[in-house]
């Protein structure tokens, strides 16, 4: 009697084999919940540090972009006989001279170029220039180059004429033609990641905004400057009289 209660009991203790499959099946559901609910998790971190590496891109872009063209600065080229303010402009591009570029702490003056290669905006400063060769920068000119934006499918300037001209934004910008700067640039970039919508901004020029690079301002030709020049020793020659 004793030894058949002990084999019933030894057997009671045991799982029969539904019991293992049921048993290993709700293990691996909650096992794939488990992981389904990481990787989930995984996946928003990652897109948020995405994210918020496009945006601060983004930022900094918008920052350095506006800056530099804020501080555009009436600049005159001198090439053959010509002489005009050097601000070339492209729809997808373009190249003048800041007062506050990335090089050299943000003091000084630098040949700012904006150029599309890629599906990137690419940011190229040049220093220690001369008139005469901003069109034509010889070859041995050390250039500074940085991927300023990246991730957008399409990106555009245009240039605000100037108020008597009535051609509102241009897609061009030519100094030899324009004799000016122009008043604003309007830059659009589309397909950004995290913009549902066109990112559009206009920066106005400084220099024109307080009335320095209108069309009414022109270069001092050398005969001004001799005079400037002539005045000048006279009001020292009659300042050592006194």
């Amino acid at each position: 009697m004793t030894r058949r209660t002990d084999r019933d009991a030894s057997r009671a203790r045991g799982f029969t084999l539904l019991e293992v499959i049921l048993s290993l099946m709700i293990f691996s559901l909650l096992t794939l919940m488990v992981y389904s609910a990481f990787f989930i998790g995984h996946r928003a971190v990652l897109k948020g540090e995405r994210d918020a590496d496009q945006n601060q891109r983004m930022r900094v872009a918008e920052d350095v972009l506006g800056r530099e063209v804020r501080s555009a600065t009436l600049y005159f080229a001198r090439h053959d006989d010509e002489v005009f303010p050097y601000f070339l402009g492209r729809a997808d591009g373009m190249t003048f001279v800041s007062a506050a570029p990335q090089a050299r702490g943000g003091t000084g003056l630098a040949v700012v170029t904006y150029r599309v290669a890629d599906g990137q905006l690419i940011l190229e400063e040049r220093v220690g220039f001369t008139p005469q060769a901003l069109l034509r920068p010889p070859a041995s000119a050390h250039v500074e180059r940085a991927v300023l934006l990246g991730g957008f499918t399409a990106i555009r300037f245009e240039y605000l004429a100037h108020d008597d001209a009535g051609t509102g934004w241009q897609q061009a910008w030519d100094g030899r033609d324009e004799e000016a700067l122009p008043q604003a640039v309007r830059v659009t970039v589309e397909g950004l990641p995290f913009f549902g919508h066109p990112w559009i901004r206009e920066i106005p020029l400084m220099t024109v905004a307080y009335g320095i690079g209108n069309d009414e301002t022109r270069e001092p030709d050398e005969d001004e400057d001799a005079a400037n020049a002539n005045d000048d020793s006279d009001s020292d020659s009659e300042s050592d009289d006194e």
